[in-house]
């Protein structure tokens, strides 16, 4: 019913408007979350295209036999010869359709990506997930991720007047 398989040109339509469903799930999900321009997501298609062809790169799509690509997973190599490991692997991107969840399917993507990281020498992952996307958290938490660093968010106008209320 489903083909886990590498994606190519031929699905970057279909690629952006996933990507975009999972982008307006995350601005749904955490109201504080920066929003993407229009523009932004008109250019997403030509993003696409360049991670696919991107040397340290992989994605991965969830084939329906009657709904053609329903899902994709992103990974990427990243090097820093400052700490250990100094390769590691990083999730950039999972989504998966909503009615073609809780079947393996997400982790049958997320066991491709592994697998390029392998092949890559990585033997450390992270990841980023939205705070408020809590089928995000279940999934990861699931397969053994804990938070490492907390990403915090505020506006600049809001840390001034806290400032400016703690003055001597």
């Amino acid at each position: 019913m489903y083909v886990v398989r590498p994606a190519g040109a031929s699905d970057l339509d279909r690629l952006a408007e996933l990507l975009l469903e999972l982008q307006d799930h995350l601005e749904e999900a955490n109201p504080g979350l920066w929003r993407m321009k229009p523009e932004a997501r008109k250019g997403l298609r030509a993003q696409i295209a360049n991670r696919l062809n991107a040397a340290g790169s992989t994605a991965v799509v969830a084939e329906h036999r009657d709904e053609g690509v329903v899902g994709v997973a992103f990974g990427r190599v990243v090097a820093n010869h400052r700490y250990d490991p100094a390769v590691a692997g990083n999730v950039d991107q999972v989504y998966l359709r909503p009615d073609h969840r809780r079947q393996g399917i997400a982790t049958r993507l997320v066991a491709e990506v592994c697998r390029f990281f392998v092949q890559e020498g990585v033997t450390d992952l992270s990841l980023r997930y939205v705070i408020g996307n809590d089928e995000a958290a279940g999934f990861w938490q699931a397969l053994g991720f804990a938070p490492r660093i907390i990403t915090a968010g505020a506006s600049l106008e809001a840390v001034q007047a806290r400032l400016l209320s703690n003055e001597p």
